[in-house]
């Protein structure tokens, strides 16, 4: 489950900004690309239960996305090894959050239903995307070369709103990559913002 730095600049900062921000339309939007087996969006929807109850009424869109249709199934489904649930994820929160079956921990039903599955590729031609709020896309860009970056963080740019943040992975950079975001630092951690 994802890094505490990025986690608590979310809670301390990011999310109290937006709330502000985003009084008069009571709506956020959060988006985690390249969402795999499905660890961040989860923890992201514990976060937001769990530190924001004045958010519960309301409009919270979580939307997550990966290429392989195999690992969306697995991420709907929301099941996870002993290991996986010990990797960074405390232990009231498992208890609160989760049921077990058998050796393994299944993600209750009304936290799975926050979330919403899409099958996407990043480095294809993007979907119709509603205005984003936050934005991750964590160590995922290494993998692509530097065109396909900029395409990329041009899509993100063009989707990202004014007021929003967008979460890179640590080793990855918009840095003379894209010229349309400045970098906001936090306590611990960073984010990017459109310039």
């Amino acid at each position: 489950f994802p890094s505490h730095d990025t986690f608590d600049a979310l809670k301390q900062t990011v999310i109290p900004d937006l709330i502000e921000k985003n009084k008069n339309s009571r709506s956020l939007v959060i988006w985690s690309a390249a969402s795999s087996s499905g660890q961040e969006p989860y923890s992201l929807a514990m976060l937001i239960r769990e530190s924001f109850p004045s958010l519960s009424n309301w409009n919270i869109r979580i939307i997550a996305t990966d290429i392989s249709q195999t690992m969306l199934k697995r991420a709907k489904e929301g099941v996870y090894s002993q290991l996986e649930v010990n990797r960074g994820l405390p232990v009231p929160m498992l208890i609160k959050y989760f049921e077990r079956e058998g050796l393994q921990w299944r993600v209750k039903a009304d936290l799975r239903r926050m979330i919403e599955w899409r099958e996407m590729n990043l480095a294809g031609t993007w979907p119709a995307f509603p205005s984003c709020d936050i934005i991750f896309i964590r160590n995922v860009m290494i993998y692509f070369d530097v065109p396909t970056k900029r395409r990329i963080l041009d899509n993100a740019h063009r989707i990202l709103k004014q007021t929003g943040y967008l979460f890179l992975g640590s080793a990855e950079t918009t840095i003379s990559v894209h010229d349309g975001f400045e970098v906001t630092y936090f306590d611990k951690g960073m984010a990017y913002r459109r310039r």
